[in-house]
């Protein structure tokens, strides 16, 4: 028949969570009826995707919603407590060299435990005493709180991870987007060009690789982090489940924990920021001029606030200045004027330079941008910089589409190119040569005019807006 103490031991046993290795702390129940602590189920649910393996018996858990076993966690409390009186048991390291008496007071000048008879010595007798149970739970305290702190860092770590993660699959989008830009500007110059194509992938790729690859990077160094907060927190754990007085005489060691500890929680991976260079395409613009047609403003279909030149190639606003704020899916901030030429058949380009210093928009319409079908870019200022904005409506029932293009720096000479035919319109940042927006192609009906437009706003400056001769 089993002993007083063994029964006691395997009743400890029974009350200890197999993930922790400690008694339970909050327990919870899983579908096949074995329980963990909270937190530990908590941090294997968010490692694993569902359906939950029990870490005991294997079987598969289809439910998450875990039952609080608050029985079981009281027996557990109990017992931990029978665990801490067991440890103050004559014994051991328990009893003193000297005196052969139970070691009761910690000795903080000399960070070691004495029994009643070393306190009255003339050694300790100037001495900082405390009892060891105080001295002990104290410091259990302070690595207990470490292992919060552990915890926490680690479930910022493991959202970081999920982030990253997140990266990599947009930046596949991103990548798979930009081959496809590059392909489709390729093909209006492919007879003399198909070499020049082949090398621009190979760029965007190499980009796309060395994004990828950094991403990686810093995913690994995050899971290594992750391992390491493991690590850290089984060992502090571990030091835990020792007695009073033992984890007293270890105490330098366990300094030496608690130091590794705090160097693990405050450590910080570095975020790897993705690089984008805009690639210039060869000879795209010198193709494009030989599309490049003659434009005009038309006085007659301009806002009252526009102030046109005599060439009809400048405009400006004078009009009342209006506090308002910009849009990028509303005109009414904008006056607005139209070019005198229409467009209904073959392939036409024109240049804009455009004002650094407010908004304004460029494109092709049918008639008034707020009831007619409309293409244009257009230019949102606030206090985080310069940013375009597409904005398509093809037609008159539906509402306009917006799609962010990119930010840009102030000056910009915008270059628009209308394929009738084909149902493309594309805008081009002229100095870069290269893409800044392409709709999707699609069915043009009727004539379209080229659109112009100005921010109605307070300016600082004069800001005009020029047609390239």
């Amino acid at each position: 028949m089993a002993s007083f103490p063994e029964l006691i031991e395997k009743l400890q046993d029974e009350l200890i969570c197999s993930i922790c290795r400690d008694f339970f702390t909050n327990p919870m129940s899983i579908e096949c009826g074995h329980s963990f602590c909270h937190s530990c189920l908590k941090s294997i649910s968010q490692e694993v995707s569902t359906p939950l393996s029990c870490p005991e018996c294997k079987s598969i858990s289809q439910v998450r919603d875990f039952q609080a076993n608050w029985r079981l966690g009281k027996l557990a409390a109990i017992a931990k407590k029978l665990r801490n009186q067991s440890f103050q048991n004559p014994g051991g390291h328990s009893k003193c060299d000297i005196h052969q008496k139970m070691k009761t007071l910690f000795c903080e000048d000399d960070q070691s435990p004495i029994c009643l008879s070393c306190s009255e010595s003339q050694q300790h007798k100037a001495h900082k005493l405390h009892c060891i149970d105080e001295a002990a739970e104290d410091f259990r305290e302070k690595l207990e709180e470490t292992v919060t702190n552990l915890w926490q860092k680690n479930e910022v770590v493991m959202q970081q991870m999920i982030k990253e993660k997140k990266k990599v699959a947009a930046l596949k989008e991103e990548v798979k987007s930009g081959k496809e830009t590059v392909t489709s500007e390729f093909q209006k110059v492919k007879q003399f060009l198909d070499e020049e194509k082949e090398e621009y992938l190979s760029i965007v790729q190499r980009q796309g690789r060395d994004n990828l690859n950094g991403l990686k990077r810093r995913i690994k160094e995050l899971s290594h982090q992750h391992q390491e907060l493991r690590k850290r927190i089984r060992e502090s754990m571990e030091v835990c489940k020792n007695p009073d007085v033992d984890l007293m005489q270890m105490l330098h060691s366990a300094r030496g924990l608690l130091h590794r500890n705090e160097s693990v929680i405050h450590k910080e991976i570095d975020i790897f920021h993705i690089k984008t260079v805009v690639r210039p395409i060869p000879g795209i613009i010198q193709i494009l001029l030989k599309f490049k047609v003659d434009i005009t403003l038309d006085r007659e279909k301009a806002h009252t606030g526009l102030i046109i030149s005599e060439d009809l190639k400048t405009m400006r606003y004078g009009g009342a200045q209006e506090e308002v704020p910009n849009n990028s899916g509303r005109f009414y901030s904008f006056a607005e004027v139209l070019g005198s030429q229409s467009f209904s058949s073959s392939r036409s380009y024109w240049m804009v330079k455009v004002p650094g210093n407010t908004g304004w928009g460029v494109g092709i319409s049918r008639g008034p941008a707020l009831t007619e079908e409309f293409f244009v870019i257009i230019s949102i200022q606030n206090h985080s910089g310069c940013h375009l904005y597409a904005i398509g409506k093809h037609h008159l029932s539906s509402e306009p589409d917006v799609k962010y293009c990119k930010n840009y720096e102030s000056s910009l000479t915008v270059g628009i190119f209308l394929d009738y035919e084909r149902g493309e319109i594309s805008f081009y940042d002229v100095q870069e040569r290269s893409l800044i927006f392409s709709f999707p192609t699609t069915s043009f009906s009727g004539p379209f005019l080229p659109f112009f437009c100005l921010s109605k706003k307070v300016l600082a400056n004069d800001c005009s807006l020029m047609i390239c001769p």
